[in-house]
């Protein structure tokens, strides 16, 4: 779950089969990396650099990117078939990487 980068930040992977997705799951093996602080206030960082502010929700189903993430969604103009790489700061944010079907990095 550490990513490759050379740093200290941990990440998870989607792959984005419904563009239209109201909310996306955190892998609950994932979700005990998350801090009580990002439960509270989340940001997502897409290629470009904008921030999204994205609320997570906790319920018997696991965490989900809830609020926010559907602006982030249409933003984005996913098609389907995308890879999202999610690397965690262990604080409050998510860094996305974008790879297209084609396996392209936006």
């Amino acid at each position: 779950m550490r990513n490759s980068n050379g740093d200290d930040s941990l990440c998870f992977y989607k792959i984005l089969f419904d563009p239209e997705i109201e909310e996306l799951r955190i892998p609950s093996d994932f979700v005990k990396h998350v801090t009580k602080e990002a439960t509270e206030i989340t940001f997502l960082v897409g290629p470009c650099g904008k921030y999204w502010n994205i609320e997570l929700k906790l319920n018997k189903g696991g965490m989900f990117m809830h609020g926010g993430w559907k602006n982030f969604r249409m933003e984005q103009h996913f098609e389907g078939g995308e890879l999202l790489v999610f690397n965690y700061d262990g604080k409050m944010t998510f860094h996305v990487r974008i790879f297209d079907k084609n396996g392209l990095e936006r």
